[in-house]
């Protein structure tokens, strides 16, 4: 049977069904992150404020919906309920893409597109980590109403204003959606009255007012004349990326960070660029649609350039999933008319398998670095949780001690998270066979909870000497802590469940008694402490211990 007679449609829908299950499968298996925390701990509560309160710049009506729903249904033991809805999302904005696609350049063109969208690995950001439904979400929304557009029709018009609504309350993305939407109601307004259309765009429009005028004003802002100048590089390189990103040429040469697309994508977008332009030159009448794709990607690709900062590149991850979706509608909104004949189906499939094999390796890195970060942060609430009795109100897990790169989380708003809706974090036996990776900055955890420290002290009870020769010396510590006094300073640092010592205590001092004082918890798990130096040193255990 050829692969015409199948029809593009159902291998489209186990393409779909191998990439979520692959981004689920992996998903699940990951913590919360970053972001995440915002939504999880700070927004707690029915209060209306945590509705309209910005996130960055954004209106996240919508994703404070979701979490609420699935925190209250599921609690945060687990991820995978999570990953189902944002794969879910991501799946149905790939949907009505290839909608709009199959239109323009028939099912198989679209179907190619399609499949290197599903496997780009590049836009693991949007795939793997939940916060990132905000862009998931408007997305979804506004390729809804650019699908609904196309209808040119009254229903058309009102499931566009509905689409274009929906994309508003997950993030500020829905303004280029917008723009695209205000100018098709120009374009179209000798065809149909444009008042009569002006609508789909002044609902959601008047809503975001209101809420800009109420909340979202207080928002911060990159916004600078420097950023404005630069802009159009900005849009250039985004639309570089992302045409990397398809092709799978967006692989760091280093490391994990960041897709690196742009050495491969500067000089594709330089060759494709003019040929694009041309073809819309040669075009006899270009389609009202293609205007509307191409003034959404240059409002979406010149607003993100106008809000440039610190950890926000061009070709960004997180920037991917919605720069690619562009890219591949503008590629068929240019190619309008054409099919793509039986004799390059097989060129054009080697070409889709070189693009998504990098990628799909390239996804897999990603999550070993997301995995490994969610390793960390199982282990740092795991510290806090066993620590609990002893942590002072206010105790923040700060980073030097977290090495996970999260916001701050203080400990008593998240005792009342995990007592209502569960922990992810790991138990004391999964703490136990963490990688060392985890139980390292665990311990540091533990140990700024708990407020261990040297102070001046007095001579405790059971002591003991201990000679050291030139090197290190490890002993295990009595409940409570210890009291020393050496003949020479000795370097002091302490472990519990990691191999290493990663809490360094500083200098003990000669002569003079010292205490280490470690308040018990909730794990009999004893501490080890780490003397290094030479010399005599004497340990008893603590005054009151």
């Amino acid at each position: 049977m050829s692969a015409r007679r199948i029809g593009a449609t159902p291998v489209l829908l186990a393409a779909m069904a191998a990439a979520a299950a692959y981004i689920v499968v992996l998903g699940q298996k990951l913590s919360f992150l970053l972001d995440d925390w915002g939504y999880i701990v700070l927004r707690r509560g029915g209060d209306f404020e945590n509705w309209v309160r910005p996130d960055n710049e954004h209106f996240v009506a919508g994703p404070v919906t979701i979490w609420k729903l699935l925190i209250a249904a599921f609690g945060i033991d687990s991820m995978l309920p999570f990953k189902l809805v944002s794969t879910a999302l991501f799946l149905a904005g790939v949907w009505f893409l290839f909608l709009w696609c199959r239109r323009r350049v028939g099912e198989w063109a679209a179907l190619i597109g399609m499949v290197a969208l599903l496997f780009c690995g590049a836009a693991f950001d949007d795939l793997l980590w939940f916060a990132s439904i905000t862009f998931l979400g408007s997305t979804l929304g506004g390729l809804m109403m650019l699908v609904a557009l196309d209808r040119e029709d009254r229903t058309g018009d009102r499931l566009a204003c509905l689409a274009l609504t929906l994309s508003l309350v997950f993030s500020s993305l829905w303004v280029a959606f917008a723009a695209g939407a205000a100018l098709d109601v120009f374009l179209g307004r000798r065809e149909r009255p444009w008042l009569g259309r002006a609508f789909i765009v002044a609902v959601p429009a008047a809503i975001y007012v209101a809420w800009w005028i109420g909340w979202g004003h207080e928002a911060e802002s990159a916004l600078s004349l420097h950023n404005v100048l630069r802009s159009p590089a900005w849009v250039f390189d985004s639309a570089a990326g992302a045409l990397a990103a398809l092709i799978g040429l967006a692989i760091p040469a280093e490391g994990i960070t960041e897709p690196n697309g742009l050495d491969w994508g500067r000089p594709l977008a330089a060759i494709l660029l003019p040929l694009a332009l041309w073809r819309l030159w040669k075009m006899p009448r270009v389609p009202r649609a293609l205007w509307v794709v191409i003034a959404v990607a240059l409002v979406y690709w010149f607003l993100g350039g106008f809000d440039v900062k610190p950890g926000r590149a061009a070709s960004a991850s997180r920037y991917q999933y919605t720069s690619a979706a562009l890219v591949l509608m503008i590629a068929a909104g240019l190619l309008g008319g054409l099919r793509l004949q039986r004799r390059l189906l097989i060129p054009a499939l080697v070409v889709l398998a070189a693009a998504v094999l990098p990628n799909a390796v390239f996804f897999h890195e990603a999550y070993e670095s997301y995995r490994r970060t969610s390793q960390i942060e199982r282990a740092d609430l795991a510290a806090l949780e066993i620590t609990r009795p002893r942590v002072v109100p206010g105790f923040r897990i700060e980073e030097e001690d977290a090495d996970t790169g999260y916001v701050p989380v203080e400990a008593s708003a998240y005792f009342e998270t995990r007592d209502e809706d569960g922990s992810p974090a790991y138990d004391e036996a999964e703490l136990a066979a963490a990688p060392e990776h985890a139980r390292v900055p665990g311990d540091k955890v533990m140990a700024a909870a708990l407020g261990v420290a040297l102070a001046p002290g007095k001579t405790g009870r059971a002591c003991r000497p201990a000679p050291l020769d030139e090197g290190s010396l490890v002993l295990p510590l009595d409940r409570g802590g210890a009291a020393l006094m050496a003949t020479k300073p000795l370097q002091l640092a302490l472990g519990r469940f990691s191999e290493s010592f990663p809490v360094a205590l500083g200098e003990l001092a000669p002569g003079t008694w010292t205490t280490l004082r470690i308040p018990p918890d909730l794990s009999p798990q004893p501490w080890k402490l780490q003397l290094s130096g030479a010399g005599q040193v004497t340990i008893c255990r603590a005054p009151g211990a």
